[in-house]
C-alpha cells in the first residue's frame, strides 16, 4: 500500500508553492492541518469569524454569497491547487462569503495564529508569504474590476 503524501507534498502541488523553496514549503507545512469535507458540507458561513486560509488539494469548493432575497448564489467554483479565505485571514474581519465542498474535498488549512508564529519565528518567510497573499488579492481584485466594467457597459 502506498504511503500517503505528507502535508509538504500536498502543499507543493498547489499554485501557491511555486514561489517557495522546498525547505520553505516544509516549514510552512509544519504549521498547517488537513481537513476533509463531504459533498455539500459547509466549510464556513458568511459572517463567521474564523481566520484561516485554505488550499484545495483535492476536490472543488463553491464560494457563495447571500443575495438580498436571502438565497445563496455561487460566485465562483474553485478547483484543486487553488486557495481561498485570504481576506479574513489578512484583515481579521468576518467572512464575506460562504464556502461549501462541491464534491469530496481535502484542504490544507493555515490559521492566522499559526501564521503569526511563522512571522515571529521566521520573519523573512512570513513577509514572503504576505507578499504572495497581497499578489493573489490584487489579481482577484483586478479580475473583479474587469467584470464590473463589463457589466456596466
Amino acid at each position: 500500500m502506498p504511503t500517503p503524501p505528507s502535508i509538504a507534498d500536498m502543499f507543493d502541488e498547489t499554485k501557491w508553492s511555486v514561489n517557495f523553496t522546498r525547505q520553505e514549503i516544509e516549514l510552512i507545512a509544519s504549521y498547517m492541518s488537513v481537513h476533509a469535507y463531504e459533498p455539500g458540507e459547509l466549510i464556513f458561513r458568511e459572517g463567521d469569524r474564523e481566520h484561516y486560509m485554505a488550499f484545495i488539494v483535492e476536490g472543488c469548493v463553491d464560494i457563495l454569497k447571500e443575495t438580498s432575497d436571502r438565497t445563496e448564489r455561487v460566485l465562483v467554483s474553485l478547483s484543486r491547487s487553488t486557495h481561498f479565505g485570504e481576506m479574513a485571514f489578512v484583515d481579521g474581519e468576518p467572512r464575506s462569503a460562504s464556502a461549501t465542498a462541491r464534491d469530496k474535498t481535502t484542504l490544507l488549512v493555515l490559521s492566522r495564529d499559526n501564521f503569526d508564529c511563522i512571522l515571529a519565528n521566521q520573519p523573512a518567510l512570513g513577509i514572503k508569504m504576505l507578499r504572495n497573499v497581497a499578489k493573489m488579492i490584487s489579481q482577484r481584485l483586478r479580475m473583479t474590476t474587469g467584470k464590473l466594467v463589463y457589466f456596466r457597459s
